[in-house]
């Protein structure tokens, strides 16, 4: 987290701390979920200390916008964020298995990711038994807007992921997809 010395920075320092406060009371009165959920409503900064000391793992010089939600979790140690990552708004991660982000990743806002299946109260248990599996974004990889990433993905290093695509295969590296399954596209050449 970058400080300066400016009055700004300090005020949206304090405001961060506060919240991670106000965060620490809710989940030790009334527990992990009703806290999870107050880190909706925080703003960018507060966001990204509460995760940090929470149990996420993020590199330096990330962005995490507002309106994250955080689901199957009781930290957030199943996130970990390489080194100059944006997050857009509106993000959904299932964290009951670990989402790992490699540096320079950009995920545009109102993604998804899902690393788990449980549909115990159905009969269709037998045949689709719960799994979790973790997601694997790697290196300069960019998620383009309302997309989703499914469990056991590993999205390769300079990947493209197209606006509301759904994927479900590993992605190769220095590829774009895009479409519902997600399909190449094309080569990217760098």
């Amino acid at each position: 987290m970058k400080t300066g010395l400016g009055l700004y920075q300090k005020y949206r320092l304090f405001i961060a701390y506060l919240n991670l406060m106000c965060f620490w009371l809710r989940k030790t009165l009334i527990g992990f979920d009703v806290a999870n959920q107050f880190l909706q409503r925080a703003d960018k900064y507060s966001v990204l200390l509460i995760l940090i000391k929470n149990g996420a793992t993020i590199g330096r010089d990330c962005d995490i916008e507002t309106g994250q939600v955080f689901h199957n979790c009781k930290d957030y140690s199943n996130l970990i964020i390489g080194n100059n990552c944006h997050i857009g708004k509106n993000c959904f991660f299932d964290l009951r298995d670990k989402i790992n982000l490699g540096d320079n990743v950009v995920v545009s806002m109102k993604n998804t990711f899902v690393t788990h299946i449980d549909i115990s109260k159905s009969r269709l248990t037998h045949i689709y038994p719960n799994v979790s599996k973790p997601i694997i974004i790697n290196d300069n990889a960019y998620i383009g807007v309302s997309s989703t990433v499914l469990m056991g993905v590993e999205v390769g290093k300079n990947s493209f992921i197209a606006a509301g695509a759904v994927v479900v295969n590993n992605v190769v590296a220095n590829t774009m997809v895009g479409g519902i399954p997600a399909k190449k596209i094309k080569d990217i050449i760098s």
